[in-house]
């Protein structure tokens, strides 16, 4: 069997979410990477964020704006982990030059 066609992407989901936590991943994510101090706090929760956007993603596949959802869930993924990974050398060569 064939499912139906997905409804493409409009200008109007970028300005308005489908998808909240995978929104918030992106946003959360973004600002780990651009904070690199406050990038150990903030990228665990951008990733556990896009994780759950993404498991909701399964759920709303045939939704509209179901493919901005997925994109902004690894957007959060991934800056979340390098805004842990550079958050934290920087916390640690900060805290080994005294």
């Amino acid at each position: 069997m064939s499912q139906p066609p997905r409804p493409s992407s409009s200008a109007l989901d970028v300005v308005l979410p489908t998808n909240p936590l995978a929104a918030l991943s992106c946003w959360i994510g973004l600002g780990s990477l651009l904070l690199c101090a406050a990038g150990p706090l903030l990228g665990p929760i951008a990733v556990v964020l896009g994780w759950l956007g993404l498991k909701k993603w399964k759920h709303q596949e045939t939704a509209y704006g179901a493919t901005t959802s997925k994109i902004r869930a690894w957007i959060g993924i991934v800056s979340g982990v390098l805004g842990t990974v550079v958050g934290a050398v920087v916390l640690f060569s900060m805290l080994s030059q005294r």
